[in-house]
Protein backbone atom coordinates (compact mmCIF):
# COMPACT_ATOMS: atom_id res chain seq x y z
CA UNK A 1 0.00 0.00 0.00
CA UNK A 2 0.95 3.96 -0.90
CA UNK A 3 2.53 5.19 2.96
CA UNK A 4 -0.92 6.63 4.13
CA UNK A 5 -3.27 4.58 2.02
CA UNK A 6 -5.64 1.73 3.67
CA UNK A 7 -4.51 2.65 7.34
CA UNK A 8 -7.62 1.79 9.22
CA UNK A 9 -7.44 -2.12 7.67
CA UNK A 10 -3.61 -2.19 8.52
CA UNK A 11 -3.76 -1.13 11.98
CA UNK A 12 -7.12 -4.03 12.73
CA UNK A 13 -4.90 -6.55 10.61
CA UNK A 14 -1.92 -5.55 12.93
CA UNK A 15 -4.02 -5.38 16.08
CA UNK A 16 -5.49 -8.66 15.13
CA UNK A 17 -1.74 -10.76 14.55
CA UNK A 18 -0.37 -8.69 17.74
CA UNK A 19 -3.29 -9.32 20.24
CA UNK A 20 -6.56 -11.33 19.33
CA UNK A 21 -6.99 -14.72 19.97
CA UNK A 22 -8.78 -15.15 16.54
CA UNK A 23 -6.56 -17.30 14.43
CA UNK A 24 -8.62 -16.94 11.29
CA UNK A 25 -8.74 -13.14 9.76
CA UNK A 26 -10.75 -13.64 6.19
CA UNK A 27 -10.82 -10.51 4.23
CA UNK A 28 -13.51 -10.40 1.56
CA UNK A 29 -13.79 -7.72 -1.47
CA UNK A 30 -15.00 -7.46 -5.10
CA UNK A 31 -11.90 -7.41 -7.53
CA UNK A 32 -9.42 -4.79 -7.86
CA UNK A 33 -10.28 -3.58 -4.38
CA UNK A 34 -6.69 -3.89 -3.21
CA UNK A 35 -7.16 -7.24 -1.33
CA UNK A 36 -3.47 -8.59 -2.84
CA UNK A 37 -1.97 -5.28 -1.98
CA UNK A 38 -3.15 -5.25 1.32
CA UNK A 39 -1.72 -9.11 1.86
CA UNK A 40 1.75 -8.04 0.57
CA UNK A 41 2.01 -4.96 2.68
CA UNK A 42 1.11 -6.81 5.77
CA UNK A 43 3.80 -9.77 5.11
CA UNK A 44 6.37 -6.88 4.24
CA UNK A 45 5.14 -4.78 7.49
CA UNK A 46 5.85 -8.34 9.87
CA UNK A 47 8.33 -9.97 7.88
CA UNK A 48 10.80 -9.02 10.57
CA UNK A 49 8.48 -9.58 13.53
CA UNK A 50 6.90 -13.03 12.77
CA UNK A 51 6.93 -16.44 10.72
CA UNK A 52 6.24 -15.31 7.61
CA UNK A 53 4.87 -17.17 4.38
CA UNK A 54 2.85 -15.92 1.63
CA UNK A 55 0.98 -18.19 -1.33
CA UNK A 56 -0.38 -15.60 -4.10
CA UNK A 57 -3.27 -17.81 -6.68
CA UNK A 58 -3.71 -16.79 -10.29
CA UNK A 59 -6.14 -18.37 -12.47
CA UNK A 60 -4.33 -20.55 -14.55
CA UNK A 61 -1.47 -22.01 -12.47
CA UNK A 62 -3.12 -24.99 -11.05
CA UNK A 63 0.44 -26.54 -11.21
CA UNK A 64 1.16 -24.72 -8.09
CA UNK A 65 -2.18 -25.00 -6.45
CA UNK A 66 -1.56 -28.58 -4.82
CA UNK A 67 1.38 -27.21 -3.70
CA UNK A 68 0.12 -24.53 -1.25
CA UNK A 69 0.94 -26.34 1.60
CA UNK A 70 4.83 -26.87 0.44
CA UNK A 71 5.20 -23.74 -0.79
CA UNK A 72 4.02 -21.70 2.55
CA UNK A 73 5.72 -24.51 4.78
CA UNK A 74 9.04 -23.98 2.46
CA UNK A 75 9.02 -20.00 3.54
CA UNK A 76 8.07 -20.86 6.98
CA UNK A 77 11.56 -22.84 6.77
CA UNK A 78 13.46 -19.84 6.14
CA UNK A 79 12.19 -18.04 9.55
CA UNK A 80 13.97 -15.99 11.91
CA UNK A 81 12.70 -17.48 14.77
CA UNK A 82 14.94 -21.12 14.95
CA UNK A 83 12.14 -23.06 16.63
CA UNK A 84 10.03 -22.62 13.66
CA UNK A 85 12.03 -23.57 11.06
CA UNK A 86 13.70 -26.69 13.01
CA UNK A 87 9.94 -27.56 13.52
CA UNK A 88 8.92 -27.46 9.61
CA UNK A 89 12.51 -28.89 8.45
CA UNK A 90 11.97 -31.93 10.83
CA UNK A 91 8.72 -32.33 8.98
CA UNK A 92 10.25 -32.15 5.79
CA UNK A 93 13.00 -34.81 6.30
CA UNK A 94 10.60 -37.37 8.50
CA UNK A 95 8.54 -36.98 4.90
CA UNK A 96 10.64 -36.76 2.17
CA UNK A 97 7.96 -37.57 -0.35
CA UNK A 98 5.07 -35.14 1.36
CA UNK A 99 5.07 -32.80 -1.67
CA UNK A 100 3.50 -36.05 -3.78
CA UNK A 101 1.02 -36.40 -0.85
CA UNK A 102 -3.08 -35.17 -0.58
CA UNK A 103 -3.37 -31.72 0.61
CA UNK A 104 -4.57 -33.30 4.16
CA UNK A 105 -1.29 -35.43 4.62
CA UNK A 106 0.54 -31.97 3.47
CA UNK A 107 -1.29 -29.61 6.16
CA UNK A 108 -1.07 -32.21 9.07
CA UNK A 109 2.90 -32.85 8.33
CA UNK A 110 4.02 -29.55 7.75
CA UNK A 111 1.62 -27.10 9.77
CA UNK A 112 -0.16 -29.40 12.20
CA UNK A 113 2.13 -31.82 14.09
CA UNK A 114 5.07 -28.45 13.99
CA UNK A 115 2.70 -25.93 15.00
CA UNK A 116 1.37 -28.24 17.72
CA UNK A 117 5.07 -28.84 19.32
CA UNK A 118 6.07 -25.57 19.33
CA UNK A 119 5.71 -23.91 22.78
CA UNK A 120 3.80 -20.52 23.07
CA UNK A 121 5.95 -18.55 20.76
CA UNK A 122 6.38 -14.79 21.51
CA UNK A 123 6.65 -14.09 17.49
CA UNK A 124 3.45 -15.03 15.44
CA UNK A 125 3.25 -17.47 12.34
CA UNK A 126 1.60 -15.80 10.48
CA UNK A 127 0.11 -17.56 6.97
CA UNK A 128 -1.08 -15.47 3.91
CA UNK A 129 -3.23 -17.08 1.49
CA UNK A 130 -3.92 -14.85 -1.23
CA UNK A 131 -6.85 -14.79 -3.71
CA UNK A 132 -8.51 -18.19 -2.28
CA UNK A 133 -11.15 -17.84 -4.68
CA UNK A 134 -9.15 -18.00 -8.06
CA UNK A 135 -7.75 -21.85 -7.05
CA UNK A 136 -8.60 -23.74 -10.32
CA UNK A 137 -9.84 -26.71 -8.26
CA UNK A 138 -13.28 -25.18 -6.23
CA UNK A 139 -12.69 -28.40 -3.81
CA UNK A 140 -8.83 -27.85 -2.89
CA UNK A 141 -9.93 -24.52 -2.08
CA UNK A 142 -12.71 -25.59 0.24
CA UNK A 143 -10.79 -28.50 1.48
CA UNK A 144 -7.27 -26.02 2.73
CA UNK A 145 -10.14 -23.82 4.40
CA UNK A 146 -11.86 -26.47 6.48
CA UNK A 147 -8.39 -27.97 7.33
CA UNK A 148 -7.96 -24.51 9.21
CA UNK A 149 -10.87 -24.53 10.92
CA UNK A 150 -10.55 -28.32 11.84
CA UNK A 151 -7.20 -28.09 12.94
CA UNK A 152 -6.86 -23.76 14.19
CA UNK A 153 -7.79 -24.90 17.75
CA UNK A 154 -4.88 -26.87 18.85
CA UNK A 155 -2.47 -24.08 17.35
CA UNK A 156 -1.33 -21.83 19.63
CA UNK A 157 -3.15 -18.15 19.31
CA UNK A 158 0.02 -17.03 17.95
CA UNK A 159 -0.61 -18.86 14.33
CA UNK A 160 -2.22 -16.83 11.97
CA UNK A 161 -3.94 -16.95 9.17
CA UNK A 162 -4.93 -14.19 6.42
CA UNK A 163 -7.08 -15.16 3.46
CA UNK A 164 -8.61 -13.13 1.05
CA UNK A 165 -11.15 -13.45 -1.66
CA UNK A 166 -13.35 -12.03 -3.70
CA UNK A 167 -17.25 -12.39 -1.45
CA UNK A 168 -18.98 -14.52 -3.98
CA UNK A 169 -16.81 -17.15 -3.85
CA UNK A 170 -17.99 -20.37 -2.32
CA UNK A 171 -15.06 -21.34 -0.10
CA UNK A 172 -17.37 -22.55 3.66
Amino acid sequence: CFPGTRVEILERIDSWIGNSSDRVLWIRGMAGRGKSTIASTVLHSWRCRASCAIFHFRRGQNTLNSRIVCALARQLATSLVPQVKDAVLDGVEKNEDIADQRLKEQFETLFVAPFTQLDTQAHPILIIVDALDECDNLNDAIDFVRLIDRHSAAFGANVKFLLTSRPEALLI
